[in-house]
């Protein structure tokens, strides 16, 4: 083990004992760093499907998956912020496609491994370069990973970076994050690259739910390349 990644275990180790209280939704839009999702979400990775996912009635992933398919989406598919899997079980759903995840935390890509769903799985940071050549895929997509805490709009760059000309990209973005941080100049810049793209506000959580967070909007970006 190496000296920084022997620093960054010990930090886990140390952030597992701090974390009394099992990791919320606050404890996401407060982060800072991309050392501070890796640890959030390596203490959230087991429980994260039934204690974010089904306990607060998220859906966006759903939303996400049926506007890809609905402009086209095929092809050979990175599912970006892939987490623990939820947005590829939602395509597979739909279609038959053959899906790679990136995430930046082991712990939630090892969850989603163990469903079998992906082709490949493997880290990055979006706040970097993914390590994928130029022109890779036929289509990205996202679902909750451009939040708060987490990815800004200089990463929409990237994605179009990696994805084949004519290929298709589908992201959420938290609609307070997409105001905040202006997304929308970001994407004007990127229009000499791309053949177009449309924005759908939708709703984030069910109907149903009764948190805090329950009217919280996000916008699906989608980008023809």
């Amino acid at each position: 083990m190496n000296t920084l990644s022997f620093e960054l275990y010990k930090q886990l180790r140390l952030y597992r004992k701090k974390m009394k209280n099992k990791p919320s939704l606050q404890n996401a839009y407060d982060l800072k760093s991309p050392d501070d999702n890796i640890k959030l979400y390596s203490v959230w990775a087991e429980t994260y499907d039934t204690s974010f996912i089904d306990d607060m009635q998220y859906k966006l992933h759903f939303a996400v998956a049926e506007e890809f398919i609905l402009n086209g989406g095929k092809g050979l598919i990175l599912d970006v912020g892939a987490g623990t899997g939820a947005l590829a079980e939602a395509l597979l759903q739909k279609e038959k496609l053959c899906i790679e995840a990136t995430d930046i935390s082991e712990e939630m890509l090892k969850v989603a491994d163990s469903k079998y769903i992906y082709k490949r799985s493997f880290l990055s940071d979006l706040t970097k370069e993914i390590p994928v050549n130029n022109n890779h895929y036929d289509g990205v997509v996202s679902s909750g990973t451009f939040t708060h805490g987490h990815v800004g709009p200089s990463a929409i760059g990237e994605l179009i970076r990696v994805t084949k000309p004519g290929g298709l990209i589908t992201v959420s973005i938290n609609e307070k994050h997409w105001i905040s941080l202006d997304f929308e100049s970001e994407v004007e810049k990127l229009n000499p690259h791309i053949k177009n793209c449309v924005l759908k506000k939708i709703s984030i959580y069910s109907k149903a739910s009764k948190h805090n967070h329950k009217d919280d909007k996000a916008i699906i970006l989608t980008i023809k390349v």
